[in-house]
């Protein structure tokens, strides 16, 4: 994940394994085929999704998964928008944005219940809160101003206080002291920062007004009324939200999946992708999901969500999210199973 993809990103799709199209009979156990499209690298981000893979949730749906990895040279939306994926994961802002320009986009459930965008900075820098980067050096690269224009006026920042330093991604600027603080995200940028020796503190923009979900897995409308492509997305959703609780409850076996099935190719490690796994688990809860399940989006949630995409858009879209999000498949889910996808008790530790 990448602050260039809270807006865009661009390209063609490449497959990480097994084979392309969205649904397919592969005659092997009567499993069906479908692929899920990551809009970023394969990092601990998604190690949830290789759980759903790893320990057989997919398989018990009837479905072999072909997980597509994402980057900075991956359309993820066009992989969806073509047919090749069923499902992909998306940014809670490039549907919409695609809707307003004749896309056929629906979310029917997220990852995370808050946005991992925050301002990073050094252990004991004094800067817990927006007001404490008046007086800074902060770090925002050019494809994030937009975020920072916006943020800057909701939490009542004094801007011509803080000094803006262009940065590309990563911690670098921090750890050589050019700037005080920086805008990332809070499940990579301290594990990043750890791996290099600095420990590190952060607020969430979310906490101060400005937030929005991300990691949203994204349908097209014209799927949901299918009949056989619903059951499908239904399985699927089911299946790596249950991975995705594996991942919350051993964040260490979601640090290894991720290091020796996925990033090994990347240069990653299994210290420091386990600790950004650590790092992501209080995104998946909030009041909602604590009482609907993981993955169910509504409540103060939805409507900081809707407000935020408003203001990101200018547009008017309804704030309970009608027309955009449908949690019907987590209904059935649900009604099928009502103890489906409670989270363990949220600990400090």
């Amino acid at each position: 994940m990448v602050l260039a993809s809270v807006i865009a990103v661009a390209m063609v799709p490449t497959l990480l394994t097994g084979c392309s199209g969205s649904t397919s009979s592969d005659g092997k156990g009567g499993l069906t085929d479908a692929s899920l499209q990551l809009n970023w690298i394969t990092n601990a981000t998604w190690a949830g999704s290789y759980l759903a893979d790893e320990k057989g949730y997919y398989k018990d749906e009837g479905l072999k998964v072909t997980i597509q990895t994402g980057g900075p040279n991956v359309d993820f939306m066009a992989a969806l928008s073509s047919g090749q994926a069923l499902v992909a994961f998306a940014g809670f802002t490039e549907p919409a944005t695609l809707n307003q320009k004749g896309g056929d986009f629906e979310i029917v459930g997220t990852m995370y219940q808050k946005s991992p965008l925050s301002f990073i900075s050094k252990a004991g820098s004094g800067i817990e809160k927006p007001s404490d980067l008046e007086g800074k050096r902060v770090g925002i690269s050019t494809t994030a101003l937009s975020v920072w224009n916006q943020f800057s006026k909701t939490a009542d920042i004094d801007t011509s206080k803080v000094k803006i330093v262009p940065i590309t991604t990563g911690p670098d600027p921090l750890v050589a002291g050019d700037i005080d603080a920086y805008l990332g995200f809070s499940n990579e940028g301290p594990a990043a920062l750890a791996k290099l020796g600095v420990d590190s503190t952060y607020f969430l923009l979310q906490d101060y007004g400005y937030g929005y979900y991300v990691n949203v897995y994204t349908v097209r409308k014209q799927d949901l009324k299918d009949p056989t492509k619903r059951t499908l997305i239904k399985g699927l959703l089911k299946a790596d939200l249950q991975g995705q609780l594996q991942a919350i409850k051993d964040p260490s076996a979601a640090g290894k999946i991720t290091v020796d099935r996925y990033g090994d190719s990347l240069g990653l490690d299994v210290a420091s992708e386990t600790r950004a796994a650590k790092d992501a688990i209080p995104l998946f809860y909030s009041p909602t999901s604590e009482k609907k399940g993981i993955g169910y989006m509504g409540g103060d949630e939805m409507t900081l969500a809707m407000t935020t995409l408003n203001s990101i858009l200018g547009t008017h879209l309804p704030l309970d999210g009608k027309g955009y999000v449908d949690m019907s498949l987590l209904d059935e889910i649900h009604k099928e199973d009502p103890s489906f996808g409670e989270l363990p008790p949220l600990t400090n530790g």
